[in-house]
């Protein structure tokens, strides 16, 4: 939106295609979480920023993964930006801007961070005033509910136009630039597994991320990255093993919320963090290295009785109710039958136990683990099965410094540009957290893509 706004106001005939119904993307149900340093908002609270500290904040919180010239390009250019939807009548909640800091969540060294009460309806709302008058004047059209099939390109290779397809009719379209704006892939489970080499365990992502995107920019010889940046979190339990099936309940792994008592064990019946890391990051890393992004949270019978609850909406008969019906949810009289039940490495898992066990009697746990209030020792054994995902798409297409997508050899194809989670969200957040490096983004290099384009008369 942001592109065909300033396009259009440059005076350039604009036509945006969707799939969808109507235009504003994920608008409607995102957080709206942005950031920029050296925005209105901050001088307004007497904060003193600057871009390059906003950058050097992004390459620390992605232990620089994120890439550096698209980041540079975001941050030097995200405060005209936002301070645009400021000045448009988007209003930030009134403690913000925050850092974006809490809960083992790694914030920003100034707070910089904002949204508003509406989260991203605000934002569309300034974009559909904005858009508004640009519509009117017959300079932006839009074809809705329409698919684009194919991108047209001519004997040099350069892109000329696109091919759409709608229940009424195929049409083609010629335009001096193509921009690339469909989002993620993270709606098309096939895709995600042939992306990631993992399964897609649930989707509740924006109907039309299937990844046309990718699929439209691979085909004329664009070149994807981000495959190494997925981020699955700490997981969630699910309805059941039918991918992608809905999130049942999340087991609180947040130590801040709650110490652990339990451990957490991958395929092969063996810890692979300390359960209390405070970092968020650090978690969902370890776990991006286990196979399927699965892991067993084991407990015993002590555990269960006496710990702070680790489902703490459910009732303890709830749970156990579980355990009987609930593949997701184990229960063995022995080690070696829970192990067979949650489908983990017997031998690894009675190993793990004894080890940690030793570690509670001693307070000298192997991972650095501090807190340690019980073995795990009297049956029966229980074990929770939680599946690491996303609603997000690390994988995207490479583009250069001025958002041109790149073929292998780095030579960009002629009039194709890209912008927005089609990137990949690899680009701007590396495998982190990075408060507001989704958003902030899309619409920063949209508008820069409609105030820089070269405009040809019609």
């Amino acid at each position: 939106m942001p592109a065909a706004i300033f396009a259009s106001r440059r005076g350039a005939n604009v036509l945006i295609i969707d799939s969808a119904k109507k235009i504003g993307g994920t608008l409607d149900r995102a957080f709206g979480q942005i950031s920029a340093a050296g925005t209105t908002l901050q001088a307004s609270k007497g904060i003193t920023d600057h871009p390059d500290i906003h950058y050097d904040d992004i390459m620390e919180i992605s232990q620089g993964k994120a890439d550096p010239n698209i980041i540079r390009l975001c941050v030097d250019n995200a405060p005209t930006m936002l301070n645009w939807l400021l000045s448009g009548g988007l209003i930030a909640l009134p403690d913000h801007p925050v850092t974006g800091e809490g809960l083992g969540q790694p914030g920003y060294s100034v707070p910089r961070y904002f949204w508003g009460a509406n989260n991203g309806k605000d934002i569309l709302a300034v974009l559909d005033k904005k858009i508004r008058p640009e519509l009117n004047s017959g300079r932006i059209r839009t074809l809705l509910e329409t698919e684009v099939t194919e991108l047209l390109t001519s004997d040099a290779g350069a892109i000329e136009g696109v091919r759409t397809h709608s229940p009424s009719a195929d049409h083609s379209f010629v335009g001096s630039h193509v921009l690339i704006t469909t989002g993620g892939y993270a709606n098309n489970p096939e895709l995600f597994q042939s992306m990631l080499g993992q399964p897609a365990y649930t989707v509740g992502t924006y109907p039309t991320n299937l990844g046309k995107g990718l699929e439209l920019a691979t085909a004329v010889g664009g070149q994807l990255r981000g495959h190494d940046l997925h981020r699955p979190g700490t997981g969630s339990i699910l309805t059941d093993y039918k991918y992608p099936a809905e999130i049942l309940a999340r087991f609180q792994t947040t130590p801040q919320l709650r110490q652990p008592w339990e451990i957490w064990v991958n395929a092969d019946g063996q810890r692979f963090i300390r359960e209390d890391e405070p970092s968020n990051n650090e978690r969902a890393r370890a776990l991006l290295k286990q196979s399927l992004y699965r892991y067993v949270i084991i407990f015993d019978e002590d555990i269960l009785r006496n710990a702070p609850p680790g489902l703490p909406e459910w009732s303890r008969d709830k749970m156990l109710e579980h355990f009987q019906s609930h593949p997701m949810f184990h229960r063995g009289d022995s080690l070696e039958e829970l192990a067979q039940k949650a489908n983990i490495d017997p031998i690894g898992l009675a190993e793990t136990v004894k080890n940690y066990n030793a570690g509670v009697l001693t307070k000298t746990d192997a991972f650095g683990r501090a807190h340690l209030p019980r073995e795990i020792k009297q049956p029966p054994y229980y074990g929770i099965t939680h599946l690491g995902h996303s609603a997000t798409s690390s994988v995207g297409v490479t583009v250069d410094i001025n958002l041109r997508v790149v073929q292998k050899n780095g030579e960009p194809i002629p009039n194709l540009y890209a912008a927005g989670e089609v990137l990949g969200s690899g680009v701007t957040l590396g495998d982190a957290f990075t408060p507001g490096m989704m958003l902030t983004p899309a619409l920063t290099f949209g508008r820069l893509l409609g105030e820089k384009l070269p405009i040809k008369d019609s």
